[in-house]
């Protein structure tokens, strides 16, 4: 029970303000570490990048995206 109650999102991660993560632009590999603002599932993620500029990273799992759309997938928390 207790392990059903901690487990949180897709991959375990609760993507909470404040929280630095690595994410991946799927067309082209590229690594961008962020400090995320907010995180909706429909969205994605709405971060802080390195220069303070505020940007939404679209997550692929919503369909609904233009065809061009720039992808970003999780990674990792940033330091791991």
């Amino acid at each position: 029970m207790l392990e059903q109650i901690t487990t949180f999102g897709k991959q375990g991660m609760v993507y909470r303000r404040g929280h630095q993560i690595v994410l991946e632009n799927e067309r082209t590999g590229e690594h961008v570490a962020v400090k995320v603002v907010q995180y909706d599932s429909m969205q994605g993620w709405l971060a802080e990048n390195g220069e303070g500029d505020w940007q939404w990273y679209h997550e692929k799992d919503n369909q609904n995206w233009p065809e061009d759309t720039e992808f970003w997938k999780y990674i990792k928390k940033v330091g791991t």
